[in-house]
């Protein structure tokens, strides 16, 4: 029987061996620069070297297998070549250094990298190769807030197959940077003139961009991203959206434009997102139908939007209330409910419960009248909400009730009588939405074009009949103007050229 328990435990000891080759450090026969920490503790083992006033990253020991090395926070300004070859890592953290070069071949023969971190350096390029080797296993990349005057961010990405998030925050990317996720989808040719087929990207599920200089935001941008959950845009100067960029994402959830340069609601569509943030924009109005397509929305934010005033009465139609938990127009300029009364009277028809799905506080022009006070249950912090009265002393409007006491429903009877002439009409809602896309506006602009060109052969006719009659007045008619300068639809344009240029 002893022979047999012999027997198993060597077998056992040399099928671990033949499993994981790379063995845990324990720490004691390491030499480690002076501050630096080793902790080892079951099966983990880590290296913390933060703020321990590093110039270089030391030479780690072959086949030492490690949790996380931790080297931020110090005076390092090169990551140089097969530094971290033949080591086993989970996580290696570098930020906050003086990092100004990674070599190509720094993480050459890395192991089993998940997560790397060179955020809050000094990288002003990062070649889509170096990430090569670590792309066979590595989940999350960040490599915020350095100056990247220029990023090959749809390389990156192909080279990075399994990279679940991507953090660019503060990068000084502009538009030429994003549209390099077009290689996420194009075919391309390889050294060898071989064709590489656009494979896309499957389990990148959050991309981070935010504090960027970002201004449009294309149809088919986003195509090879299939999985993306969560898309942060916040912070940049965007001021053109087309509606359709948000078709191709089957499982988008949150879509983050807060403080961007927005002036009008793109109208969106998409089956699965949940949580649309358009905060501190600079939208002074909210046009038909920009819902209509946003299935499942549960949370949209208009928060200090300064110059938000009034919305059309067909903003909400085909809104679903049956997911929107929260909508919200904190600090806006909002003067009166009125057009929200379609709204208003669907959340009547359809709801039972106190649900407070509005949000209108901090809308210091807001008059007190019936609406407010008939709609109370659906106002969130009802009992904070003021309102201005003849345009002077503002009231919490929780104390007007009595003030009130005569208002009726008539809002809603008007309603009916608005769905009875189609005031909310599919069709129209689906055109409104086509009318701001790409193709949309390229194809206006083509009208335009031959319209004008039209225009001019018509001129040049009657000018030459004119000067046929009377040379006398050639002088006063030579001006024609000039059809051939056009302006093209910012969106198409920067793809063409995108493409001709990789082409």
């Amino acid at each position: 029987m002893m022979f047999f328990w012999f027997v198993f435990i060597l077998h056992l000891t040399i099928s671990q061996d033949i499993i994981s080759p790379y063995i845990f450090s324990d720490c004691k026969h390491l030499i480690l620069p002076v501050r630096c920490q080793c902790y080892h503790s079951g099966h983990e083992s880590q290296l913390r070297c933060l703020k321990s006033e590093l110039h270089s990253l030391p030479k780690l020991p072959n086949n030492m297998r490690w949790n996380a090395l931790d080297f931020s926070f110090n005076y390092i300004t090169s990551v140089d070549n097969y530094v971290f070859a033949d080591i086993y890592v989970e996580k290696i953290n570098l930020n906050s250094n003086y990092i100004r070069r990674i070599e190509i071949t720094a993480f050459d023969q890395i192991k089993n990298l998940k997560q790397l971190f060179i955020n809050n350096n000094q990288l002003k390029e990062l070649y889509p190769q170096t990430l090569l080797s670590p792309g066979v296993s590595l989940q999350t990349l960040d490599v915020s807030h350095n100056q990247f005057p220029y990023l090959d961010i749809g390389q990156i990405l192909l080279n990075l197959p399994l990279l679940k998030q991507f953090h660019l925050v503060s990068c000084h990317l502009n538009d030429t940077s994003i549209y390099t996720l077009l290689k996420l989808t194009q075919n391309t040719t390889d050294e060898y003139n071989q064709t590489i087929v656009g494979r896309g990207h499957y389990y990148l599920e959050m991309l981070d961009l935010s504090y960027n200089n970002l201004t449009t935001i294309c149809y088919h941008l986003f195509d090879g991203l299939y999985n993306l959950i969560e898309l942060r845009l916040e912070h940049n100067s965007i001021r053109l959206i087309d509606n359709n960029f948000l078709r191709s994402f089957l499982q988008i959830k949150i879509l983050n434009l807060a403080h961007n340069s927005l002036q009008h609601v793109p109208k969106l569509s998409s089956r699965s997102l949940e949580t649309l943030n358009f905060s501190s924009n600079h939208i002074h109005y909210i046009s038909d139908y920009f819902a209509s397509n946003l299935h499942g929305i549960r949370f949209i934010d208009f928060d200090y939007n300064k110059h938000l005033n009034n919305t059309s009465i067909r903003a909400f139609c085909f809104l679903n209330i049956l997911s929107l938990e929260k909508l919200t127009f904190r600090s806006n300029n909002l003067i009166s409910l009125n057009t929200f009364s379609e709204l208003l009277c669907r959340l009547i028809n359809t709801t039972t419960n106190e649900i407070n799905q509005i949000d209108i506080n901090n809308n210091i022009n807001l008059k007190c009248n019936c609406t407010l006070i008939k709609f109370r249950k659906y106002l969130n912090n009802y009992n904070d909400l003021t309102c201005t009265q003849q345009g002077q002393d503002r009231y919490y409007i929780s104390k007007l009730t009595n003030w009130f006491s005569h208002c009726s429903y008539d809002i809603c009877l008007d309603g009916q009588q608005h769905t009875k002439l189609n005031l909310c009409n599919w069709a129209d809602a689906e055109r409104a939405t086509y009318e701001g896309t790409c193709e949309a506006k390229l194809k206006a602009s083509e009208k335009k074009k031959k319209i004008k060109s039209q225009s001019t052969s018509t001129k040049t006719t009657l000018i030459n009949a004119q000067y046929l009659e009377n040379t006398t007045e050639r002088g006063n008619l030579t001006t024609i103007e000039n059809t051939n300068t056009i302006d093209h639809f910012d969106c198409l344009q920067i793809v063409h050229n995108y493409e001709d240029i990789t082409r």
